[in-house]
């Protein structure tokens, strides 16, 4: 992809990201946590979810990603049993999205490339981040004890 091209997608990402947001009743402009040349993202909540959707760029790509935190991590005597069961999740339940650890969070995270996305696919990735985060952070607090990542 030549700089011109990643260019104009990167200006039709950040439209389609936009459209998404004002479709699910946002306003981009107030939602917005960072705009920089290679990084946009906004901050959104529904339900007990703080989604974050960003996109990013290199040279020659531009990719969405919409992540949530959903919990903590339990104390390290409990962890293999909790990663055992976000594995689990992972290749039996989840569908484009998947549970990950980032710092002392459990977060669901889904990505693709930008090339060829349309608003609806967003909104579409946004809600189904954010339903799942809402979803097992109650569940994950009562089989593990651990905190909400809304309420840490």
């Amino acid at each position: 992809m030549t700089t011109a091209q990643t260019d104009a997608l990167w200006l039709k990402t950040r439209e389609l990201l936009e459209i998404a947001l004002r479709s699910v009743g946002l306003d981009p402009a107030t939602s917005v946590v960072r705009d920089e040349p290679d990084q946009l993202a906004f901050g959104v909540l529904r339900g007990s979810a703080q989604v974050l959707l960003a996109a990013t760029r290199d040279e020659a790509h531009i990719w969405v990603r919409a992540i949530a935190p959903v919990v903590t991590l339990p104390p390290e005597a409990a962890r293999l049993a909790f990663f055992a069961r976000l594995l689990d999740l992972n290749a039996k339940m989840m569908r484009n999205a998947a549970f990950g650890v980032l710092g002392d969070k459990v977060v669901v995270v889904s990505e693709r490339p930008a090339d060829g996305l349309d608003p609806q696919e967003i909104e579409q990735i946004l809600q189904h981040v954010a339903a799942t985060a809402d979803h097992y952070d109650d569940l994950f607090a009562e089989e593990y004890g651990v905190t909400h990542a809304s309420k840490a």
